[in-house]
């Protein structure tokens, strides 16, 4: 027993001595451009941001990109303008009354200009469906999982292979971001291949508009909260461009041998073939329901 004590005591010994600061010199790279530009149907102003990488340890906010014109035209040559209002990044598009952007199965292209350089990207407006139900049922705590209502939407997949989506959960308003909380389907199920097709989306995907609940004690919905639920159409590269981030940003709760983070592909191509600019284009159209949790 005295044995097993000293074992413990030298390695606690070793483990708490060794506490010298150990500074890693890294390299930085290239400053390049990243492009948020994911444009829907709705009839409220649409956003384009333009942001720069930063070195990893950077505590500095993300440094934006002012004074770039950006313009997003369709197949017809109709153009839309996006304007920098604030000098911090955004550029706005604001429909007129009653007006949303874009068109169902018009080809649309982004070009960004900027100091001498033009960044380039398409997409197809592709169709979505409605959110036909959204319900709510009271459950006791079980296991890790608080007391509260839990909810789930209904919606049923269009006939046809590879049609994919992005439901997105809003709670109080307040959209839910969690990495956990990127819910995507491939016609009614979660990924290509296993041919759910015109079904009503799976079990899965309909719960995942629940809170995602951690250590941190994510509440689930309770009375008077408000669940709003969108459906977000995509192009399968957005789909895959929103699977792989998923995955990148939830490394640190995989497994041993999980993928090792890489950049997430882009469809963002810049004039300059020594830049690699990252982010995403897509146009969508939406659909959205809202309830309020009532007993």
């Amino acid at each position: 027993m005295k044995n097993i004590v000293f074992i413990i005591l030298t390695f606690m010994m070793v483990f708490t001595a060794c506490e010298d600061i150990v500074e890693i010199d890294l390299a930085e790279g290239p400053v390049e451009m990243v492009v948020d530009a994911w444009i829907n149907t709705d009839t409220i102003p649409q956003v384009i941001k333009l942001r720069t990488t930063a070195p990893y340890f950077s505590n500095a906010f993300v440094p934006v990109v002012n004074d770039a014109e950006i313009v997003v035209t369709d197949e017809d040559g109709r153009s839309y303008e996006f304007l920098e209002l604030e000098n911090n990044g955004n550029y706005i598009w604001t429909p007129e009354p009653g007006e949303h952007f874009g068109e169902i199965d018009k080809q649309y292209t982004l070009e960004i200009s900027l100091d001498g350089k033009t960044y380039t990207a398409a997409s197809q407006l592709n169709p979505t469906v409605p959110v036909d139900t959204i319900t709510y049922e009271f459950q006791e705590e079980v296991l890790d999982e608080p007391a509260g209502y839990f909810a789930q939407f209904f919606a049923r997949d269009q006939p046809g292979l590879g049609d994919t989506y992005w439901i997105k959960a809003y709670k109080n308003g307040a959209f839910l971001d969690a990495p956990q909380e990127i819910n995507i389907a491939y016609d009614g199920g979660p990924s290509a291949g296993a041919e759910i097709d015109g079904l009503v989306f799976i079990t899965p995907i309909r719960e995942a508009i629940n809170p995602f609940i951690d250590i941190a004690g994510l509440s689930t919905y309770s009375l008077g909260d408000t669940i709003r639920v969108e459906i977000h159409s995509l192009t399968p590269e957005a789909f895959t461009y929103l699977e792989r981030a998923r995955i990148q940003l939830t490394l640190g709760d995989a497994a041993l041998f999980a993928e090792p983070p890489t950049n997430v592909p882009t469809n963002i191509r810049s004039s300059s073939e020594t830049e690699n600019p990252q982010g995403f284009f897509v146009v969508s159209e939406v659909s959205s329901l809202e309830v309020v949790v009532e007993e």
